[in-house]
Formats: structure tokens, sequence, C-alpha cells
């Protein structure tokens, strides 16, 4: 793993490095070091492009990961799952395209601004870099999202915004972006960016965190792979709020069985039980 490690922390590190020499696509040009940014857009129809380009990648993403997730779930394809998971797919597609017009955007004409704006171009770019932008990546990416996630609880918020998402009780993975536009812009890219106003991030390594965190929501939205228990905030609406679990363990709001002493068990789980208990009784 380390050997892995310093060879992409060498790669991207290097200063000779040109993307444009190895990758080729129609119409979308990488800026001539990625110390700089990970893609070069210099103008509104490049910037259409570009969004064309990220989308195609982050849909198939999207629903490539989450139909895995949805055909190997154990959960019944009852009507009312499959219309969920219908429904899920579909609000995620909007919000999806909305983070994309964004996201690209701030590629665009946020990032250039950003006094950590090629830093690595004139630093070096080692393991200590990777490991402590990892780290404020987390951590500033876990109190944004708990911060905004605390808010969209509060009534007006949850009204107009937040209780869409928490329409869906028991989730399926899909659910990670099925959420109000304005939300998904708020917790995805503003969380996502902004780490690297506070810490200089190499942009190639900013973005894979942004991809793996994505993945990460999938899966715990999911519910089988779910470390923060984020499936548990959705049953019991006032508990883990954040993304890692770092803020809850802060603040006292994750879940603890003596504040919530009748446990969630998911119904497909619970059906599951109840057929081994018949089989016990039987026997």
């Amino acid at each position: 793993m380390k050997i892995f490690l310093l060879l992409i922390t060498s790669v991207i590190g290097s200063y000779c490095f040109n993307p444009n020499d190895y990758i080729t696509i129609p119409f979308l040009r990488f800026p001539d070091s990625l110390s700089y940014n990970v893609l070069e857009i210099n103008s509104f129809f490049e910037y259409l492009i570009a969004c064309l380009y990220i989308g195609l990648f982050y849909y198939s993403m999207y629903f490539c990961i989450s139909e895995i997730l949805v055909w190997s779930h154990p959960a019944p394809k009852t009507s009312e799952r499959v219309a969920q998971t219908k429904e899920e797919m579909r609000r995620g597609i909007k919000a999806l395209f909305y983070v994309i017009l964004l996201t690209t955007g701030i590629i665009w004409k946020v990032q250039p601004l950003n006094p950590y704006y090629g830093y690595y171009e004139t630093h070096e770019f080692g393991l200590k870099e990777f490991f402590i932008s990892l780290i404020i990546y987390m951590v500033t990416f876990d109190v944004w999202f708990y911060t905004s996630h605390i808010i969209g609880h509060t009534p007006f918020f949850w009204k107009h915004f937040h209780g869409e998402h928490h329409e869906f009780v028991e989730p399926g993975a899909y659910a990670q972006d099925a959420v109000h536009p304005v939300e998904a812009l708020i917790q995805g890219p503003i969380g996502h960016f902004l780490p690297t106003f506070i810490y200089p991030f190499h942009p190639v390594c900013h973005h894979i965190f942004g991809l793996l965190t994505s993945i990460y929501a999938q899966f715990a939205h999911d519910g089988r792979w779910d470390p923060a228990g984020h499936t548990l905030h959705h049953y019991y609406y006032s508990c883990n709020f954040s993304i890692w679990g770092l803020c809850d363990y802060i603040f006292g709001t994750g879940y603890n069985q003596q504040k919530y002493p009748i446990p969630y068990i998911p119904t497909w789980l619970r059906s599951k039980l109840n057929h081994k208990n018949q089989d016990k009784k039987i026997m």
C-alpha cells in the first residue's frame, strides 16, 4: 500500500507530467500541469463541454454502483420497493444535474481565485501532504455536512428542502443524490471545495477524495456497509447527522441504545429473522 501511495504521489507531484501527452478527449483539454487544476476551461463553450464529460462520468458511476447495490440487496423487490427506487433515481438525476453545473463552474471560475492555486507547482507533494490533506478534507467536510444537516432539520428548511430526502425511511443506494437541488449544492460541491481554501490540496487528490466520498455515501444509503449509521438517521431523525461520525461523537448526537431503546431492524432483515425464528420453533 505504501509503495502504491508513493507511486501515485510521485506521478502527481511530477512537474514534467503533462496529461495531454497521454490522453486525448475531443474538445476537452487538460492543463499542462495538473498542479493547477484538473481541467482547462477558458470559455463558456468549453464549460459546457466539460459539464458534458463530467456529467457522463458521474451519471455512469451513479447508475452503475447504485444498480449493483440495488440488484444485490437482500430486500425483496416488492412493487413498493421498486417504486421507491425509481423515485430515488428520478430525484437523483435531477439533483446531479445541478451539482455538475456548479462543480464545473467552480473548477472554471472559483478555483483560480484560490490562494493555494498552483501551490504544488513550486512546492513538494509527497505522502505527508497527501495524508494532511486527507485529514483536513474529512474533518472540514464532516463539520460542514454536520452543520448544514442540523440546519436542515429546523422547521423552515425541513419543510422546504431536507424533508424531501427523509421521505425514504429505508433508503437505497440511489437515495444518495435523491435530495432537493439546493441541499445537493450546499452539501455537495460547496462542502467538497471548502477544504481547499484552508489547506493546499493537489487538484488530483482533491477530486479523488470527492469521488470516494460520493461512493461511500452510496454504500451508506444502501445500509449494508454504513460505518457512521446513516440509515439509523433516516429511521430516528435526531441522531447521526455527520458524514463520518466525527461531529456526532464530539457533540453527543450519535446513536446510543439508551436514548433509542427500540432497536432499528430494517424490514428486509426483520422478515429474515422471523423466518429463522419460525424454523427454530418447528425444530
